[in-house]
């Protein structure tokens, strides 16, 4: 599969514009995943920061914040994915989640790591 090919781009755009917003209001309503919540949420702003991370489609499961090169809501995840921990720093993982790519302090520093590890962007 060629990440390029991210579908839609006001499809991708749509989502990177709502899924902070409901990250924010979960913050803000509290309760027990309010913690893990402003961790994905520091996560989403870093990616959304990344060129190369912002051309694709977004999406969370479990407080793991995962990347799709398909337009719509992606079957299956090809870059990449970052979680929070609970001692505040950051994981990235394999696409499929089965293997700790590393571990990074902050936000920037794991998306970094997860950039770093995306396949060449073809011409």
């Amino acid at each position: 599969m060629n990440l390029q090919d991210s579908g839609t781009h006001a499809g991708v755009e749509a989502r990177w514009q709502r899924l902070p917003t409901t990250w924010r209001l979960m913050v803000e309503r509290g309760g027990s995943q309010a913690a893990a919540g402003r961790g994905v949420l520091a996560l989403i702003e870093a990616a959304a920061a990344q060129p190369e991370l912002r051309r694709l489609y977004p999406f969370t499961s479990r407080c793991v914040l995962r990347f799709g090169s398909r337009g719509g809501v992606p079957t299956e995840a090809d870059a990449p994915a970052l979680e929070p921990t609970r001692d505040g720093r950051f994981r990235v993982l394999s696409p499929s989640l089965q293997r700790v790519i590393g571990e990074a302090d902050s936000a920037q520093e794991a998306v970094a790591l997860a950039v770093a590890q995306l396949p060449p962007r073809s011409a």
